[in-house]
């Protein structure tokens, strides 16, 4: 199972073996204590797990429980789990994917991205990935706890709802019974917003501070990674190596992308090779992820007018380099892709064809993508109705592409 605590990914019943995949938790281990009618097993990282999960920790220690037919007891203000009885760290952690199969991932798309909504007295799925509401299985005896506590956070809500409104009548009487405090309570609330300005002045004085050095450092950084000529292009070695903080990922993502534009520019007879060391020096000293390299080149290498200038021919090798033919990088190709034309559905469609074209897509890469809604690999800047326009554009190259799969069938 691993050392305990060891980062693994999210997964139910079915393990999820892809090392890039996004949803991560820590693997959950037990403190073994006491013996005979004494003994117990306390989880120490309870609150950790729970967290990666979007879940409660009063929720997972009770799914031990129901599951092993023990007591549980969980104390949030002092963030301690018991399960009664000794339980391996096997067992414990068999058990959290089960409770992720039943309780955490999508029915529909298998993703970790649901919130519960109740109605009725009934537990429902709401995935935030696909859309989709899936009710959960009923019969499981952790629903009960769910309810139950659904039902008094919902009491809890409304008591203190009544505390508020009380707050407020409180104070209109106030003012009815006293003009002269109205003054004083205007004075005190002008000294506060003063206050107010002059901490929000600091801090963004503060942030400029903070991005200056953030420039500084990335700078330097850059230059020692250079000289590294064997990186792997591939590899997800390079998203640990030389990390620095840095204001926001937007942030790193653009001083990167102007990086790569300068080198090319200044560069013009650079070798694939160089170009994609170039790309991966930019991504590690950024901190950035390693599927990031792609979207640094597409956005400093095309542009809008890609077709005319012929930019998928001459940096197509490049991108060879860059996504050595693996399936997930194709797909944060075409994401990058979907944000180059965002603004210009029509020419989506005659890139990814250029692409094709230049074997640096394949067509099994464009079809999965085609039978998909939005996913994790579309842009947060790509909104719903870009999206939907790029995917119509496609249509007619995605229907050459079935009917060519289609007709080789046939031949063969």
């Amino acid at each position: 199972m691993g050392r305990p605590g060891a980062i693994v990914n999210i997964a139910g019943t079915t393990p999820v073996d892809d090392p890039e995949y996004r949803y991560k938790m820590p693997t959950v281990f037990g403190k073994l204590e006491g013996k005979g009618n004494g003994s117990k097993t306390v989880v120490p990282n309870i609150s950790e797990v729970a967290l990666s999960l979007h879940r409660d920790p009063g929720e997972v220690n009770k799914f031990f429980g129901c599951e092993l037919g023990s007591q549980t007891t969980y104390n949030a203000e002092t963030d301690r789990a018991i399960v009664n009885g000794h339980h391996t760290d096997t067992v414990l952690q068999q058990l959290m994917h089960k409770y992720i199969q039943l309780f955490v991932i999508c029915p529909n798309c298998g993703l970790p991205e649901t919130e519960y909504k109740i109605k009725a007295g009934v537990i429902y799925h709401k995935c935030a990935a696909c859309g989709a509401k899936e009710m959960v299985d009923m019969t499981h005896k952790l629903c009960t706890f769910i309810l139950a506590q659904d039902k008094k956070a919902r009491a809890d809500a409304k008591k203190e709802g009544k505390k508020k409104e009380k707050k407020k009548d409180d104070k209109k009487e106030k003012k009815k019974d006293g003009g002269s405090d109205n003054s004083v309570d205007e004075k005190k609330k002008e000294k506060k917003d003063k206050k107010s300005k002059d901490k929000k002045k600091e801090k963004k004085d503060k942030d400029k501070k903070k991005e200056k050095k953030s420039k500084e450092d990335k700078s330097s950084l850059a230059g020692a990674v250079s000289g590294d000529k064997d990186s792997d292009f591939g590899s997800d070695d390079d998203e640990d190596d030389g990390v620095i903080e840095h204001v926001d990922d937007a942030n790193a993502m653009a001083l990167s992308v102007e990086a790569t534009k300068k080198f090319l520019a200044d560069n013009l007879d650079a070798s694939p090779t160089l170009i994609a060391e170039k790309v991966v020096n930019e991504q590690m000293a950024s901190g950035l992820k390693s599927q990031d390299k792609i979207h640094i080149f597409i956005q400093a290498a095309f542009t809008s007018d890609f077709y005319k200038l012929k930019q998928v021919h001459a940096h197509a090798p490049t991108i060879a380099k860059i996504t050595q033919g693996k399936n997930v990088m194709q797909r944060h190709l075409i994401s990058a892709c979907e944000g180059l034309c965002a603004d210009k559905p029509k020419n989506f469609a005659v890139l990814i064809k250029q692409l094709f074209d230049e074997e640096v897509l394949d067509e099994d890469t464009i079809l999965e993508w085609a039978g998909e809604g939005r996913t994790d690999y579309t842009l947060e800047s790509v909104n719903e109705d870009q999206r939907c326009s790029m995917r119509a554009e496609a249509e007619p190259v995605v229907v050459w592409l079935q009917e060519d799969d289609s007709s080789d069938e046939d031949s063969d």
